[in-house]
């Protein structure tokens, strides 16, 4: 596993690529009240605004690789940022909490791997 990993890294560092995660569940925990659902249409807009060059990006502060700010097709940011969900129903503190846990989790799982480049693991934050 290290092996492929230190692969894709190669590759990364070498051709001039860009990789793109997309959501294409729910922001903001649960199917309730406190969260939003990415619909089609939502993930429609995404995949054409990856393809067209259209979004707007910015730094997220958390993960510290871009997000998109705006894309044409979205009128909701919290869909983009869903830090502004919970921000805005005053769940910071839940939301903080998760990123940590997320860090943490990618940083044990990616160490179990031996040989794999600690560049990987110390782009994790």
């Amino acid at each position: 596993m290290a092996d492929m990993g230190n692969r894709m890294l190669d590759l990364l560092d070498s051709r001039d690529l860009q990789v793109f995660v997309l959501n294409t569940g729910r922001v903001g925990s649960k199917d309730d009240a406190t969260s939003k659902k990415v619909t089609i249409p939502y993930s429609s807009a995404m995949v054409e605004a990856i393809v067209s060059g259209t979004i707007e990006w910015v730094a997220d502060e958390d993960f510290g690789y871009d997000i998109a700010a705006s894309a044409p097709g979205i009128d909701d940011t919290e869909i983009l940022q869903p830090r502004r969900l919970y921000e805005r129903q005053g769940r910071l503190a839940e939301y903080q909490g998760m990123v940590s846990r997320i860090k943490q989790d990618r940083r044990e799982y990616l160490s179990s791997f031996a040989g794999l480049d600690d560049a990987i693991v110390k782009s994790i934050g």
